[in-house]
């Protein structure tokens, strides 16, 4: 698989790889200017000439990916002094890193707000898988979106079992067009303790009567309250599904990024 297939099929998978490019070479030197390899934690695909120049370069890729950390980084090495390479040229290398996204989002609703929301979210570094029980719908939802690339429509059959195969740290949104569907989605959610937001679309009514419900069904205190819900930062009115779109995203994004900094995730490699 050349460099350019393995970006398109790690992209798709959501796998952390890092873009190898020799960008320029003085004397000899395995192979020529732009020569590309893309290195991921487990493999690597196509070549920069191979030795010790391209042993040290994967070594390199994989402690850059190891920090979870997008961001650009240049080495030069002097090939016979420090890789005992017998062609004895220069080359410096850019690395680009490009973490697997750990913004994962799951839409639950293809309705008014939620088509408003992918809007929204298709311009933002996340992964978006939306679902809708109505194949019509998500189907014409997606058109309407413009297919995102960062977004993957999912027709759900049964709410338990789509929230089951969701991955750990994934942030649930629950929007759909039918209370009990609403209701089992986040008795799936609350039911795994590793998604870091669950949030519930509707009044304050809608959210008492859910928490009466759960709590009804064995839930502790504890873990209803790690449903949100209404969901939305308070922008001082308006009910738009634009307008609730935009309170969503923010209230999703300034979690995000406050987590992020808490684990160190912004800074750029150096």
């Amino acid at each position: 698989m050349n460099w350019v297939e393995a970006i398109a099929r790690l992209t798709a998978g959501n796998r952390g790889f890092v873009v190898v490019t020799v960008l320029e070479t003085r004397g000899s030197a395995p192979r020529d200017r732009q020569s590309k390899m893309v290195v991921t934690e487990d493999a690597n695909h196509d070549t920069i000439g191979g030795g010790n120049l391209e042993f040290r370069a994967i070594e390199h890729a994989r402690g850059l990916l190891s920090r979870g950390q997008p961001g650009n980084d240049r080495q030069v090495y002097t090939l016979g002094e420090d890789l005992s390479q017998c062609c004895g040229g220069r080359a410096e290398l850019l690395y680009e890193c490009f973490p697997a996204c750990d913004f994962l989002v799951a839409l639950f609703g293809a309705g008014h707000v939620g088509r408003a929301l992918v809007q929204i979210l298709a311009g933002l570094p996340c992964r978006v898988t939306w679902f809708d029980s109505r194949e019509d719908v998500l189907s014409a939802s997606m058109a309407e979106s413009g297919m995102p690339g960062n977004v993957i429509s999912q027709l759900m059959d049964n709410p338990h079992c789509a929230v089951e195969e969701l991955s750990p740290g994934t942030r649930c949104l629950v929007m759909t067009h039918s209370h009990e569907i609403d209701f089992e989605l986040v008795e799936a959610m609350l039911s795994r303790d590793d998604f870091p937001y669950c949030g519930l679309i509707g009044s304050r009514s809608k959210s008492v009567s859910f928490r009466k419900r759960l709590s009804r069904k064995g839930f502790s205190e504890a873990e209803l309250a790690r449903l949100t819900s209404p969901i939305g930062v308070d922008l001082g009115g308006g009910k738009l599904p634009m307008e609730v779109a935009v309170s969503v995203a923010a209230q999703l994004l300034g979690q995000y990024r406050a987590e992020s900094r808490r684990r160190g995730g912004l800074s750029a490699v150096s």
